[in-house]
């Protein structure tokens, strides 16, 4: 879900602390490919996956391990909320109108959409404006820096990462409003052992051989979920 170049060897090493843990799993992480086709892939062992599909189209074929817990100021644990961005600064509501491009990266983003939806014109409800569909957090936040888009939904962690990374790709844009609180995106599994994939999640983030990729991640520590912190979105939002 956060698949910039210098965060690779990171996630690498995080991946092979849990693997360490329980060598059923792939011994290597797979990068290419749409996401949305590796969640709906039954080969796909291990994922992580974003809030909003777990909680619908996902919801009878995987099972929730659980989640990171965010090292971010404006994290608590593993929730977090997502950062609207627009051209320069002023009050949110004066951009819900027709006057207004969203770039957005896709509809089932929980953090990409359905959350600027929630602080918005209410989740399923159209958009009074046009819609510019990206792919990527990062595409939607280059989109407004353009000015192809009026403002864009950004997941928190990813925003936080782009500041550190790429700053001249956010360089002039402002933050507006944040959505709800919402979990972070969910490590799930078609696997029976979840109880296994748990524990490794579990020890991998509080070994101390891993703290310098936790570091670098932004990562905090690992939070044990149940698959309901995230079914119970559509009533929450």
């Amino acid at each position: 879900m956060y698949p910039f170049g210098p965060l690779r060897p990171a996630w690498e090493e995080l991946w092979a602390a849990v693997r360490a843990r329980v060598p059923w799993v792939p011994p290597a992480l797979t990068w290419d490919g749409a996401v949305q086709d590796h969640w709906a892939d039954p080969a796909c062992v291990v994922s992580q996956a974003c809030g909003w599909p777990v909680a619908t189209t996902l919801r009878s074929t995987v099972a929730v391990a659980g989640a990171f817990a965010l090292a971010l100021p404006e994290a608590e644990g593993h929730r977090y909320r997502s950062v609207f961005v627009a051209h320069g600064p002023g009050p949110l509501a004066s951009l819900v109108g027709p006057q207004t491009t969203v770039a957005a990266n896709s509809e089932d983003s929980l953090s990409g959409w359905v959350s600027l939806q929630a602080a918005t014109v209410g989740v399923g409800r159209s958009w009074p404006g046009q819609i510019h569909w990206t792919g990527a957090h990062l595409e939607s936040a280059c989109s407004v820096r353009a000015g192809t888009a009026d403002l864009a939904s950004i997941d928190e962690l990813t925003w936080a990462h782009l500041r550190r990374l790429e700053p001249d790709l956010v360089d002039g844009l402002h933050v507006v409003g944040r959505g709800p609180w919402i979990p972070s995106p969910a490590i799930v599994t078609r696997d029976d052992r979840l109880d296994e994939l748990r524990l490794a999640f579990t020890e991998a983030m509080a070994d101390p051989a891993t703290r310098s990729a936790r570091a670098t991640l932004l990562l905090a520590g690992f939070v044990e979920l149940e698959d309901d912190e995230y079914r119970r979105l559509p009533d929450e939002l």
